[in-house]
């Protein structure tokens, strides 16, 4: 339910930002050509801005994943013996292992 509640809220407010854009592209003082490369221009510099948002999320992410991997890693070996190391000192003949 909050789901929907949430995907309902962006969407409602990108519904608003962009009918706000071209409410105010449409009444702009300016000439249609220089709105357009207005428009252009920093639709580019979004662009470029939100593929460094993108990357620097993406380096964070990694980071996180990396240390949430490390830290399981390092809970499993402190909890779970090493069977090599219990084992190593027991003493088993072929004939202890095999019965007939």
């Amino acid at each position: 339910m909050r789901r929907k509640t949430n995907l309902g809220s962006i969407l409602l407010a990108t519904t608003s930002f962009l009918g706000g854009i071209t409410a105010g592209l449409l009444l702009a003082p300016k000439k249609g050509s220089q709105n357009r490369a207005w428009v252009s221009d920093h639709a580019t510099e979004l662009g470029n801005w939100m593929n460094t948002q993108r990357k620097a999320a993406r380096l964070k992410s990694d980071r996180k994943l990396e240390k949430f991997r490390k830290n399981i890693h390092k809970g499993i070996k402190q909890n779970v013996p090493d069977l090599y190391e219990a084992t190593e000192n027991i003493d088993l003949s072929d004939k202890d292992i095999i019965s007939e």
